[in-house]
């Protein structure tokens, strides 16, 4: 029995010396963008997040009808002109733009971003702002008789958009529902590239939880619900582990949506159009099914599917795609149901005639009877559900066996047994295990394909087996999942067919999370997976299109019983900035014949430390992608390259050393010490780390082994530089300097303006109190003069009384001197009286005129003094606004000094691809009889001629071999000396020796570089028997 088990190769080294940061050189990431998606027609502001963003000032939407411009800030008087909000964008979805997932991406200094996803959907839209409650269910409040809620309030079917920046968050939302219906919660975050982990809750009014999430599709939350009673219901929304932070974003669609957990078969015949049946939820025109999932029935739905006859090496979904399924074929197929388009499925080609899986193959005792080659359809399904299959087969059919089960998307771990059934001699039949398959063998690290990057590795088991003997043999699947639990999801798909070789490929950029972006003058990598199907061990030929100008690549091989290769992508020192769409295909020759696969492209969804080529860490989340973005930077150029070789194709044997020259170009102050490690060369290859520390040029090499698998490869030096000295954007640095300078400026004069204003409102004010004063003593002055003309007009009124008695009196008695005497001195009181009183009339209009000059000096006093008062208010706050943006720009200034500042990055460094040739052996035999003939007591001399090749020079022994049942022949051995190029031998046939026809074996053995290689080559000889 061949049992193959789970092993890790290990190779730990050691990069990081203490102090270095772990962290590429910058380059443009997104890491989210909010809201994530909108209804056609809608515009609205859009927020990215990301890392490196410096200098963002475009969107990138794969639609031409989703447009954008940049959100400006309100003017200050610390900027000239308008200035854009940092990463803040007004979208506008054109009212024609087809529901559906786009990609946007950003681009700045930093050269084009990764993509995140932004959906087109036809649902309406919400999007959340804070406050919107807290861990509790949001009581109501009444205020002025008005009741309202902290939770949002939203209106069914709808999409809510929502973040969670700073945590722990929790969100809430509220809607009235109707009893009976059956709504679902779906939670969108692994669908749009989000890190969250969405934890949704249902409660009643009264808090009684009806529905928690669930994971479900892609591992997202889902919530199936069935309302009890009209009313309000209340949604709670958070990260599972409260986590928050850029790019933790989600969608919550909440409605009576259709929705799609599996279809079975999950496989048709290419040109087929056969009938398949869906199970979900909410299906139109669903019955029930036997299902269950969480409590909660399944519809099914009989449809027909037609798989398209040309499918094959073509795979359309808009779901997410991961390593472990992104060799396989296939095609999506939704269901609509009231407006609704359900999640999409996967319906993937079937290799062989499709055989369904029967009830009753639970034992050993009743396997069911395969007729092969087939394709069976079943599912680990109930739980602990084992599954038997039998067939009969011819000694030496090769038949390949290809469980597919996990890369149909499904958690699962199956295990394949295949045993071989006879009869004893008491005629029962007993078994023997032939093959088991528990676990798949994991790759040599150096040659296994994604790497932590993109890990393909899958638990499906996939074997080649040969028929030991004609017979019957029985074969066991089961599942290590279903043993835990029921569910009707866990279906496979095993495929029994003549071997049909194949193979597809995935390009995933080699250190970033998708797009490239080249500095002026440097490399970048592109790693390339090769899915292998059915043992398929030939060389693959890899080549681009789509670059930008000025970027060149050459094509790579990826050798046979490799899994990987890697493209190396090189700009120019005068490349102009721009950016492609790249563009890889795959060729190869399987059964003579020429094939062609267009490569899929995969991103990493998480960035990730270097580790190279030590496998011992976490693999982080990845999937396909539509395509792969390179972009050339605008002005920086590369601080190093590494280069090996001289462009020409490498040649050697097994036992081979070739050494490679290398030379690294500097940018003056990059220094750091750079280590190199050759990638994708053969199995059973030799190759030591390389240690370049800063020197210019040196050479390293690789030893070819005895059993190095022989053919063509492209390989690389993998440099990475600990501690290159690197200023991160100078530019930025500067400008941030320079607006620092002017911010001071402003705030120096806003403080100058600020101290004259304080002394003018100082002096105004004092104007103001003297000129108040004026007024107040003027006041005073007119209330006098009023009351002295007050008195004298009383007394001019006395007086002229007194004049016109004693007047009256004097004519009434002409002769009385005294009272003419009266008149007089009455007269005379008079004209005192009216002297004083015209004097008083004069006084108060002097005094009138006073007043009112005061009157108007105070009033241009008092508005001296307020528009002192308004412009020192003015000028306080404008020194106290100039001394916080002095704060902001002091504090930004010296934040990108600091980064501008030479500092250490741990960087990948890669050297330019090399082709390398590996022959079986270090020579030729340019002279061997291919036949001799020699007569009985005769002797023949032969003489053996080789060609040395790869600076062989070593001595080679010549043994002969006769075939069994053979004699009288004698074949002494010879030795080819070292450098030289021939040996003579002799053989002598005695007069007894067999008669015939023999078939020699002529072995030439030798030593190259410690490794013992023995070249065969067939002599017939021939004894011509002498009759006596």
């Amino acid at each position: 029995m061949i049992c193959v088990l789970r092993f890790t190769t290990i190779i730990v080294l050691c990069l990081a010396p203490s102090g270095s940061i772990f962290a590429q050189l910058p380059a443009a990431r997104l890491a989210g963008v909010f809201p994530a998606g909108a209804v056609p027609g809608a515009t609205l502001e859009v927020t990215i997040a990301g890392d490196d963003l410096d200098n963002v000032d475009r969107l990138l939407f794969s639609h031409e009808g989703i447009t954008y411009v940049r959100k400006m800030a309100d003017v200050t008087p610390f900027d000239e002109g308008p200035q854009p909000v940092e990463n803040a964008f007004t979208v506008t979805i054109g009212a024609n733009v087809p529901l559906g997932n786009y990609d946007v991406r950003c681009q700045g200094k930093y050269g084009l971003s990764n993509r995140r996803t932004f959906i087109v959907s036809g649902t309406p839209e919400f999007t959340e702002t804070e406050p919107n409650g807290g861990n509790d269910v949001p009581p109501w409040v009444e205020i002025e008789s008005v009741r309202t809620n902290a939770a949002h309030e939203v209106t069914l079917p709808v999409t809510i958009n929502g973040q969670s920046s700073s945590g722990p968050d929790v969100d809430w939302y509220r809607f009235t529902g109707v009893a009976g219906q059956r709504i679902l919660l779906d939670g969108q975050c692994k669908r749009i590239d989000s890190h969250m982990d969405l934890a949704v809750t249902l409660f009643t009014e009264s808090g009684m939880i009806i529905g928690e999430s669930r994971y479900a599709d892609v591992h997202e939350s889902l919530v199936d619900v069935t309302l009890p009673a009209n009313g309000q219901y209340f949604v709670k929304v958070h990260d599972a582990l409260f986590a928050a932070g850029p790019g933790y974003v989600y969608r919550l669609t909440i409605g009576p949506l259709p929705y799609l957990d599996f279809v079975f078969p999950p496989a048709g015949l290419p040109g087929s159009n056969d009938e398949y049946t869906l199970y979900g939820r909410n299906l139109p025109g669903g019955q029930p099914s036997p299902f269950q999932l969480d409590g909660r029935p399944l519809d099914q739905l009989k449809v027909r599917i037609g798989v398209p006859g040309d499918i094959i090496g073509k795979l359309v979904s808009s779901s997410i795609i991961g390593p472990q399924q992104a060799g396989m074929d296939g095609v999506e197929y939704r269901v609509a149901n009231s407006g609704f388009n359900s999640n999409p499925i996967l319906i993937t080609p079937a290799t062989a005639p499709i055989v369904l899986e029967e009830a009753n193959n639970d034992s050993p005792a009743t396997p069911q009877k395969l007729s092969l080659p087939c394709e069976v359809a079943g599912s680990f399904y109930p739980q602990r559900d084992v599954d038997w299959f039998s067939f009969d087969a011819k000694k030496d059919d090769v038949w390949a066996f290809d469980v597919y089960a996990e890369r149909l998307g499904q958690s699962v771990d199956p295990a394949l047994l295949i045993q071989s059934l006879s009869m004893d001699e008491q005629g029962n039949q007993k078994s023997t295990d032939l093959i088991f398959i528990e676990d798949v063998a994991e790759r040599s690290v150096i040659n296994r394909g994604g790497r932590h990057e993109f890990d393909e590795r899958t638990s499906d088991p996939s074997y080649l087996f040969k028929v030991p003997e004609d017979g019957t043999f029985r074969i066991l699947l089961k599942d290590g999942v279903s043993s835990v639990k029921s569910d009707p999801r866990l279906i496979y798909r095993m495929a029994i067919r003549k071997p049909q070789p194949d193979f597809r490929v995935v390009a995933i950029p080699e250190g970033s999370t998708e797009s490239l972006m080249l500095r002026k003058g440097g490399r970048d990598m592109i790693h390339v997976v090769a899915y292998r199907q059915d043992d398929f061990s030939g060389e693959i030929t890899i080549s681009a299109t789509g670059l930008p100008a000025g970027v060149t690549t050459e094509e790579i091989i990826i050798g046979p019983g490799n899994h990987s290769g890697t493209l190396i992508l090189t700009a120019a020192e005068a490349a102009p900035s721009g950016s492609g769409t790249l563009q890889l295909t795959a060729k190869a020759i399987i059964n003579g014949v020429e094939v062609t696969r267009p490569a899929r492209y995969g991103e990493a969804l998480r960035t990730f430390q270097f580790a190279q080529p030590n496998s011992n860490i976490a693999s982080v989340p990845a999937r396909l992608v539509e395509r792969l973005q390179v972009c050339v930077s605008e002005a920086e150029p590369a601080p190093q390259l590494l280069t090996i070789g001289d462009g020409k194709v490498l040649e050697t044997s097994r036992g081979g050393v070739i050494k490679i020259p290398y030379t690294l170009k500097k940018v003056e102050g990059s220094a750091g010490n750079l280590i190199g490690f050759p990638l994708d060369f053969p199995l059973n290859t030799t190759a030591q780390q390389v240690n370049i520390g800063g020197t210019e040029k040196g050479e390293f090499e690789l030893r070819f082994l005895a059993n190095t698998v022989l053919g063509t490869y492209s390989f690389y030096l993998a440099g990475f530089n600990q501690g290159l000295q690197y200023k991160r954007n100078p530019e930025l640095a500067e400008k941030a300097k320079i607006r620092q300078e002017r911010i001071a400026k402003i705030a120096s004069e806003a403080q100058q303006k600020t101290q004259q204003f304080t002394q003018d409102n100082q002096q105004k004010t004092t104007e103001f109190t003297l000129a108040t004063n004026e007024l107040n003593q003027a006041n005073t002055a007119q209330q006098q003069a009023n009351q002295i003309a007050a008195t004298a007009n009383v007394a001019l009124t006395q007086a002229g009384a007194v004049v016109k008695q004693k007047t009256e009196q004097s004519v009434a008695d002409p002769a009385n001197e005294t009272l003419k005497q009266q008149v007089s001195e009455a007269q005379t009181a008079f004209d005192a009286a009216k002297k004083a009183f015209d004097a008083a009339t004069v006084t108060v209009a002097e005094a009138s005129k006073k007043q009112a000059e005061a009157t108007v000096k105070n009033k241009a006093a008092e508005e001296a003094r307020t528009k002192a008062q308004t412009e020192l208010q003015a000028a306080q706050q404008l020194q106290q606004q100039a001394l916080q943006e002095k704060q902001k720009a002091d504090q930004f200034a010296t934040q990108k000094q600091s980064e501008a500042n030479a500092l250490a990055f741990n960087v990948n460094i890669p050297s330019n691809s090399l082709k390398v040739k590996v022959v079986e052996f270090p020579l030729t035999v340019d002279a061997l009889p291919e036949a001799l003939t020699i007569k009985q007591g005769e002797k023949a001399e032969v003489i053996v001629k080789v060609s040395r090749q790869y600076e062989f020079t070593g001595a080679i022994n010549v043994q002969s071999e006769l075939p069994g049942g053979v004699g009288g022949i004698s074949l002494p051995g010879a030795n080819i000396p070292e450098n030289q190029p021939e040996a003579k031998y002799e053989i002598t046939v005695a007069p007894t020796a067999t008669v015939g026809e023999h078939a020699c074996k002529v072995r030439f053995q030798m030593n190259f570089n410690g490794q013992n290689l023995v070249l065969e080559r067939s002599m017939k000889l021939t004894v011509v028997e002498v009759k006596k």
